[in-house]
């Protein structure tokens, strides 16, 4: 498979991630009342070597380093695309490392643009990890 086969591939697919994320955030459904609740579909870009990683700050003013992303919007004329970094936070809701349990992903406004023809892989994660409530935990008497 040549260079340009694998861009357009990882291109149609970055495409019908962004048609699923879109029918995900719905809410004109005729038979389903309900919010759904789910807008983003997380997920890990990697080539032959690593995984693309990116930092950012909190709203709180805090750094992070993160591995997982939202996507945001697509050239595929270019092949290129812009994502937000998705912030991995323990079950307290702190910060945690990329290879520490995760329990959640919070959306952040920090974005980068990047070239998808330097990948050749996708792996997605389930959108319940996206914003999802934190445990409430009773102090013990």
């Amino acid at each position: 498979m040549g260079n340009h086969q694998l861009e357009a591939c990882i291109c149609g697919d970055m495409q019908q991630l962004l048609e699923e994320q879109k029918r995900l955030a719905l809410d004109d459904f005729r038979f389903v009342c309900e919010k759904i609740g789910y807008d983003t579909i997380p997920f890990i870009l990697s080539n032959d070597k690593n995984q693309l990683e990116a930092w950012g700050w909190t709203e709180k003013g805090c750094f992070f380093t993160t591995t997982i992303f939202r996507l945001e919007a697509l050239d595929e004329r270019t092949c290129c695309a812009t994502l937000s970094l998705l912030e991995p936070v323990d079950m307290d809701g702190g910060p945690v490392d990329i290879c520490d349990n995760i329990f959640a992903l919070r959306r952040t406004t920090n974005c980068i643009i990047v070239d998808l023809s330097c990948f050749c892989a996708i792996q997605p994660l389930s959108p319940r990890l996206v914003n999802r409530q934190l445990p409430i935990i009773e102090p013990k008497c």
